[in-house]
């Protein structure tokens, strides 16, 4: 399974070492969780919007299509930043990391039942993914800005202060899901 197929916004971290890290980071998750490449087309980006998934199983938005959304908008935030003078005052590389990172530890917090559903695991109701994704990256040493952004993009981060790049992926984040889920509702 190629990664860069999977993430092609993986080319834009120009740091080839930290495009090294999130790959296996990537491939780490995917195969700890036992996933293969049709199946991460299955996995629903989130379990918060029941209608997501069809009743055949297909989704409407994969964690997939989910991840490459928030990078995207990551980047597009990232050049509006640099087209007002502020590009340099933020770490592109590094933002775009914590973008393909920031829900890898949905991939070992979600599992398939007997019934080929995708539910939350029993350690995944009392860990969540940003704990979890934190624990199983942790042997590639990746740049704060991106631990952060695995930890503290959701509500877990809250309560602290975030750093500008993972501010943005956040905002990234819950544009891609609150709106989503109004939509979703009004159906």
């Amino acid at each position: 399974m190629k990664i860069e197929g999977l993430f092609p916004e993986i080319n834009e971290i120009k740091n080839v070492d930290l495009r090294s890290k999130v790959e296996h980071s990537l491939e780490k998750a995917i195969k700890q969780g036992g996933w293969n490449e049709q199946d991460l087309h299955r996995i629903p980006f989130t379990l918060l919007i029941p209608d997501l998934v069809n009743e055949d199983l297909s989704v409407k938005i994969s964690i997939i299509e989910h991840i490459r959304v928030v990078t995207q908008m990551c980047i597009a935030t990232y050049e509006k930043y640099d087209q007002l003078g502020l590009g340099d005052k933020l770490n592109r590389d590094e933002l775009i990391a914590g973008g393909l990172l920031h829900d890898v530890g949905k991939f070992i917090e979600y599992e398939r039942d007997e019934n080929g559903c995708i539910i939350q695991t029993a350690e995944g109701k009392f860990i969540r993914h940003p704990a979890m994704g934190l624990e199983l990256v942790y042997e590639f040493d990746l740049p704060l800005i991106v631990r952060q952004a695995i930890v503290f993009h959701s509500k877990e981060g809250d309560k602290i202060s975030r750093l500008k790049e993972v501010e943005i992926i956040h905002r990234c984040d819950f544009l891609c899901f609150a709106p989503i889920k109004q939509i979703f509702e009004e159906n």
